[in-house]
């Protein structure tokens, strides 16, 4: 390729054409489990005051609720993702081997909020330690939630059920399935708010590895399944008609795979989603080929890359739980 201003702005349009491309049509997750929030800072802070409680009969004076408000805050971190071509090589014709690249970084940066949202999840990556914890202060997979902040005494509910969890005298959760699946279900449907009102949820959304796929697509689509032990459903033999079928959607999402037998069951039609996505500056695309450019005039390479700020964040815990062996 002959190094000139017009070759060179052509070949790097075309590099930014195809990265927009890619960018385009690559396949996301965390738009269907997270609220996005436009961020115009260096953080974003949240407030809970809780669920306020119900209407009373009005009889004597007025009672008066004066919740103190829990600060949530979340930095707003600055990623990037760069690209170097040597000049010579460039000069040498093979320059056909970075088209496929350009393709796959456009794919990347588009996943990119995928990647921190499942970190977040999973607990590795930039997301470990202080991150973890909620809303409510507490780590966000926990067993110990308190339903009222402000009052001990309405009791504790649980959103992570690694290895099963007994509620109410039943096993919750543990391996994927029938009756773990079922067992959650019923459990994060029956939660209540602060005021002892039923919180209204419907878990509509599994979330899972590649590996439990089977797994799942049976319990959701089988029209027959083992008899059931759940509750009070005990001593059934033989097999019985599948009542699961259809409780709520399969969202598989091979990013997760590094947990093979971790499994989440989500409430995502509620007017907020279980986790929050904080966009503060959308990546762009810039390439740097000016030859009094110092990178280009001391290392001979042309770079290009692209930059964004955002964070993953929590949202409320009783929204979500996590279920393992």
């Amino acid at each position: 390729m002959l190094i000139t201003p017009p070759n060179l702005s052509f070949f790097f349009t075309s590099l930014e054409t195809r990265f927009w491309a890619a960018y385009s049509v690559a396949p996301i997750v965390h738009d269907k489990i997270c609220t996005t929030y436009p961020v115009s800072g260096e953080q974003w802070v949240s407030g809970w005051m809780g669920m306020l409680d119900k209407m009373r009969e009005w009889k004597g004076p007025r009672i008066t609720h004066t919740p103190a408000p829990q600060t949530y805050l979340v930095p707003i971190k600055l990623f990037e993702l760069t690209e170097g071509i040597d000049q010579f090589k460039l000069e040498d014709d093979t320059y056909g081997i970075y088209y496929p690249t350009v393709t796959f970084m456009g794919e990347n940066t588009r996943k990119w909020p995928d990647y921190e949202v499942r970190d977040l999840l999973q607990n590795t990556g930039a997301w470990t330690g202080s991150f973890q914890n909620g809303l409510d202060g507490l780590s966000h997979w926990n067993t110990a939630h308190p339903v009222d902040f402000y009052d001990a005494s309405k009791g504790t509910y649980c959103n992570d059920f690694t290895g099963g969890v007994t509620v109410n005298g039943v096993l919750v959760g543990g391996a994927l399935g029938v009756n773990q699946f079922a067992t959650l279900w019923e459990e994060i449907s029956s939660r209540k708010s602060e005021s002892g009102e039923p919180l209204g949820l419907m878990p509509d959304c599994t979330l899972i590895p590649s590996q439990l796929k089977i797994t799942l697509d049976t319990i959701l689509q089988a029209q027959f399944i083992g008899a059931p032990t759940i509750g009070n459903l005990t001593g059934m033999v033989g097999t019985t008609e599948n009542m699961l079928k259809g409780w709520t959607d399969r969202l598989l999402w091979p990013e997760l795979n590094a947990a093979p037998t971790v499994w989440y069951m989500l409430c995502c039609n509620k007017p907020v989603k279980p986790f929050s996505w904080l966009l503060r500056l959308a990546p762009d695309f810039v390439y740097r080929i000016n030859p009094q450019d110092p990178v280009v005039f001391d290392t001979h390479t042309y770079v290009y890359g692209s930059k964004s700020r955002g964070s993953p964040a929590w949202g409320f815990p009783w929204l979500s739980a996590k279920s393992a062996p």
